[in-house]
């Protein structure tokens, strides 16, 4: 599995998972404080892959022109592939792209965008910080963690009024189709949520929202589930590959879990690549997308 590649396969199932309500709130909320003659919108991105969202939101009608955005990722290699990316994404959408030290900087007519990509743990930057951000976005974050010590981690660096942007998050969801024993299927996909409680939160989207009502103000949420199936005898783009490791992970995380034979796990891996190969596989994971002030 390069799991560069599966970020980038994900996105067009991303794009059709997100919110468009959610996303138009947020327009509203940036619209009505941003302006050209304003002072740049402060953005920190925490989880940012290969830097989609960044791209994504830069190449929004509603974005503010003057932008001073932080990605932060964990994994170096991650942060690699966004460094490559956004030129590529940048030049041919007409933007003039300067490398500046450890920055990109994007301009188009008045819009000037100054881009940072950093290998980071959020949480310890998070807790470091010493500068406030407008806007923090948590892509497919919040099922990582603690909702609520997210949520908190958020409050600590965002301006009045700041807002924290949460697409595209797990709520204990998973589905695969079809299916032959669903005695066993549920057994799996139990299996699979388990193993991702011992380190986040498998209903981190229901927890947030909670967490988010009682100590915050929710602007705005609703669902955002991931939903692939084959169209026309195949997957569209490359969401063929982003099915197989999905098929992967799971089956992964389910070994590491235990409690369920090994045959019983590699068969089910098996006849689901080969039901992808086939373009027989419907597979919907259940994710809200909140934004919070």
């Amino acid at each position: 599995m390069n799991f560069q590649r599966y970020l980038s396969a994900k996105r067009s199932v991303d794009d059709r998972a997100l919110d468009r309500r959610v996303e138009g709130r947020l327009a509203e909320e940036i619209e009505e404080r941003f302006d050209t003659a304003g002072d740049p919108l402060r953005v920190l991105e925490v989880g940012a892959g290969i830097g989609s969202t960044v791209a994504r939101l830069l190449g929004r009608p509603w974005f503010p022109d003057r932008v001073d955005y932080t990605a932060l990722d964990i994994e170096p290699e991650n942060v690699a592939a966004a460094r490559e990316r956004l030129p590529a994404w940048a030049a041919p959408r007409g933007f003039a792209v300067r490398r500046a030290g450890d920055r990109f900087v994007l301009t188009r007519g008045r819009t000037r965008a100054e881009v940072r990509f950093r290998a980071a743990d959020a949480f310890d930057v998070l807790a470091d910080a010493d500068r406030e951000f407008d806007l923090v976005v948590a892509h497919a974050f919040v099922d990582l963690a603690d909702p609520a010590d997210a949520l908190a981690a958020f409050r600590r660096n965002l301006a009045p009024d700041g807002l924290a942007y949460c697409p595209i998050t797990f709520d204990g969801g998973t589905g695969f189709e079809p299916t032959t024993d669903p005695d066993f299927e549920q057994r799996l996909v139990d299996a699979f949520h388990r193993h991702l409680d011992e380190s986040g939160d498998s209903r981190a989207g229901r927890h947030l929202l909670a967490e988010a009502s009682a100590t915050g103000e929710v602007l705005a949420a609703a669902g955002s589930d991931w939903v692939v199936h084959p169209r026309d005898g195949g997957y569209p783009a490359d969401e063929a590959y982003f099915l197989d490791c999905i098929v992967e992970m799971v089956a992964g995380a389910v070994r590491k879990e235990g409690g369920i034979e090994e045959r019983r796990i590699a068969a089910w891996a098996a006849r689901r690549r080969d039901q992808i190969a086939d373009a027989q596989l419907v597979y919907c994971a259940h994710q809200l997308d909140l934004l919070v002030r």
